[in-house]
């Protein structure tokens, strides 16, 4: 059971122990380390955090199943941030005071992970993140921030390709909100050929009648999905009929609960996969619908991920210094080689992961996360 901070202020958030098999150790013979998850349990964002508390929890549990890491048993620490800057960096700072937490997964956007990054850095405590795009993450020299999903720049680029490449789209509107992933969209698109006919701040009150002016055979959005949704709508009752296509945060089921039919077609670029699209994870998908009593969606895969590869690196410092250390979990991260469910886990020197896949899907009705293609 969660109890949000309109219940938990301060240092009681931090008693919220989600202990996964139980709230004790068995026999009590085994020390304890604790991992950390950020995410929004409540408000708008609520759907998202549980998808990815049951992966994180089935990771644990599986982990503390076989043995724990290196002699400790695993307790989870839970923290709802809303989704909100000003509540990540709060519970950053919880997390951070207590001493046993020694990594923390999170936070599920860019401004909510931007916003904490300081109070992670000061207390030297590694931050693994599945969600936060934005290239000021890694950018702002955070040596304990390591992220699982492509970077805006990579997004953008691999957006702007398929647009141009595989959808033949030669005339092109942007409409910019996330200021990374629409200069990488409209970079690429001008290398390949392709023509901006319109390029402005989602924002302006005339956008719409822009666009219709312009004719493009596609517009590409940077912004989140409720925003997304609102763009779509007001673009089709002006008879404006171009596909619209968005970044990884389109892949929230909100695009189709507030859109309808009018956001059914609409593709996104994620680094974060559909089931369909990875393979051999018949076990993670059984033990998931066993937590939650649903299919994982894209973000749990990728939380799955994270998590296991933070274990992997507590469980490497344990047995490098011989007990849990911040530092030496930061320091394992680094150079970890690790095999998850999305494929090779390494990180380079910025902490952006090796190589990380990159999908486009499309929305459609009941399926918000259809595949349409991959690119490396």
């Amino acid at each position: 059971m969660f109890l949000g901070k309109k219940v938990l202020t301060g240092w009681l958030c931090v008693l919220l122990l989600l202990t996964v098999g139980g709230c004790t150790v068995p026999g009590g013979t085994k020390p304890i380390v604790k991992v950390g998850l950020v995410a929004p349990f409540e408000g708008l964002y609520q759907p998202l955090g549980y998808e990815v508390l049951y992966a994180v929890k089935l990771a644990i549990q599986e982990r503390n199943a076989s043995g724990g890491v290196a002699g400790y048993m695993v307790e989870l620490v839970a923290l709802n941030d809303d989704n909100e800057p000003a509540g990540a960096a709060q519970r950053a700072r919880e997390m951070a005071v207590d001493p046993d937490v020694v990594g923390v997964i999170g936070h599920f956007s860019s401004p909510t992970a931007l916003a904490a990054l300081e109070e992670y850095q000061r207390a030297g405590l590694a931050l693994v993140t599945s969600a936060a795009a934005a290239n000021a993450v890694t950018d702002g020299g955070y040596p304990s921030v390591y992220r699982l999903c492509a970077r805006n720049d990579c997004l953008g680029w691999a957006a702007a390709r398929y647009a141009v490449t595989e959808l033949g789209a030669k005339r092109l509107a942007i409409l910019r909100d996330q200021e990374d992933l629409a200069e990488a969209f409209a970079l690429t698109a001008a290398n390949l050929g392709a023509a901006i006919v319109l390029d402005v701040g989602a924002d302006q009150v005339d956008w719409s009648v822009q666009i219709a002016a312009q004719d493009p055979n596609l517009i590409f959005f940077t912004g989140g999905a409720m925003e997304g949704a609102d763009l779509i709508v007001q673009a089709r009752q002006r008879g404006v009929d171009a596909p619209f296509m968005g970044g990884d945060d389109w892949g929230n089921p909100k695009l189709m609960q507030v859109g309808g039919a009018t956001a059914e077609g609409t593709l996104y670029v994620t680094s974060a996969p559909a089931l369909e699209e990875i393979g051999g994870a018949d076990e993670f998908v059984t033990g998931y619908e066993a937590l939650a009593g649903q299919p994982p969606g894209p973000q749990a895969i990728l939380a799955y991920d994270a998590t296991s590869v933070l274990l992997e690196a507590i469980a490497r410092a344990i047995v490098a210094e011989g007990k849990p250390n911040r530092v030496a979990v930061t320091t394992q991260l680094a150079e970890i080689h690790f095999e998850g469910l999305t494929g090779p886990i390494a990180f380079d020197a910025r902490g952006d992961r090796l190589e990380p896949v990159i999908y486009i899907h499309r929305v459609e009705a009941g399926n918000p996360y259809r595949p349409v293609t991959w690119i490396r």
